[in-house]
C-alpha cells in the first residue's frame, strides 16, 4: 500500500522550475496527495493541478497569514471554489500567534473573524477542516469547541503539547504529522505520538517546508513522508507496511475518498 500526503503545495513557487517532474514523481509513488490552499490563488491553482492528476486532491481556505486578503466576496469565492469535485476540504485555516521576519504582528482577533466564517463554510459544504495552528492551540480550542460534532478535519503538522491533543481528539479531531517529528529537538512532539490512538494519526510534507532529517532545509517534497512515516513506525513499534495501511485508512476516512 502506498502512502498518502494530506498536506502539500505543489502549486507553490517553489515548484516552478521543474513542477511537472515533481508532480509525475509524488503522483506515482504516492497514493494520493493534496494540495492545500492559503488564499484564493493557491486555492484556484491547487485546484487546477488536481484536475490534472487522478490520484491529486484540493483543499480551498484562507490562512490565518493572509487575512488582510478577506474581502466580502472570499466566501463566496471559496464557496464556489470548494463545490469542485476535487476540493475534500476547507483549509488550511486556523490561528496564529507566533512572531516570523516576513509577516507583520499577528491580529489575532481579525484571524478569529476568518476563521468564524470558514467553519461556517465547511458546514455549509459538509467538507472536513484542516486547522493551522501555532503558539495560539487554547486560543484555537476554545474559539471550536462549541462545533463538537459538527465538523471534522484534522491538526495540521501539530507541534502542540499531549494534553491539548487531547482536547482536539475529544472533537473529533485527528492529528497530523510532518517532517519537524524527525528533528532532534522534537521530542515533545514524538512524545505525542507515541501517545495518539492508531485510528486518529495522519502523515503529511507541508512541501516546500519543513524537509524531515536528513533533507532540512533543502526544499521538500510528498514522497519524504516516507520519512515520516517510518519516524511515527519507530515511535509506534510498527513495521513500515502497517504504518502505511493505518495513516491511508485514516486519511480515507477523513476525507472520503478511496484510493
Amino acid at each position: 500500500m502506498k502512502l498518502i500526503d494530506t498536506h502539500a503545495h505543489l502549486q507553490f513557487q517553489a515548484y516552478d522550475p521543474d513542477r511537472d517532474e515533481v508532480v509525475q514523481r509524488n503522483s506515482e509513488e504516492l497514493a494520493a496527495v493534496i494540495n492545500v490552499g492559503t488564499s484564493v490563488d493557491t486555492s484556484e491553482n491547487g485546484i487546477e493541478l488536481a484536475k490534472k492528476i487522478n490520484n491529486f486532491y484540493a483543499s480551498v481556505g484562507v490562512h490565518p497569514h493572509h487575512v488582510d486578503q478577506w474581502d466580502d466576496k472570499t466566501y463566496e469565492v471559496l464557496k464556489t471554489l470548494g463545490k469542485n469535485k476535487k476540493v475534500v476540504a476547507i483549509g488550511e485555516i486556523g490561528l496564529d500567534k507566533h512572531l516570523y521576519k516576513d509577516y507583520p504582528r499577528p491580529d489575532l482577533k481579525k484571524q478569529g473573524e476568518i476563521l468564524e466564517e470558514q467553519v461556517n463554510l465547511a458546514l455549509e459544504l459538509a467538507k472536513p477542516i484542516l486547522f493551522h495552528c501555532r503558539d495560539a492551540y487554547d486560543e484555537l480550542y476554545e474559539q471550536i469547541k462549541g462545533y463538537k460534532g459538527r465538523v471534522g478535519g484534522l491538526m495540521h503538522c501539530y507541534m502542540g503539547t499531549w494534553e491539548q491533543a487531547k482536547k482536539f481528539l475529544d472533537l473529533g479531531l485527528y492529528i497530523s504529522f510532518s517532517g519537524n517529528i524527525t528533528y532532534k529537538g522534537n521530542d515533545y512532539i514524538r512524545e505525542t505520538a507515541k501517545k495518539l490512538p492508531d485510528d486518529r494519526i495522519l502523515t503529511e510534507t507541508d512541501s516546500p517546508f519543513l524537509s524531515p532529517e536528513p533533507r532540512r532545509g533543502q526544499r521538500n517534497e510528498p514522497t519524504y513522508v516516507k520519512m515520516v512515516a517510518a519516524s511515527l513506525a519507530n515511535l509506534k513499534g510498527w513495521v513500515v507496511e502497517e504504518t502505511d495501511r493505518l495513516t491511508s485508512q485514516n486519511a480515507k476516512d477523513v476525507f472520503n475518498f478511496h484510493k
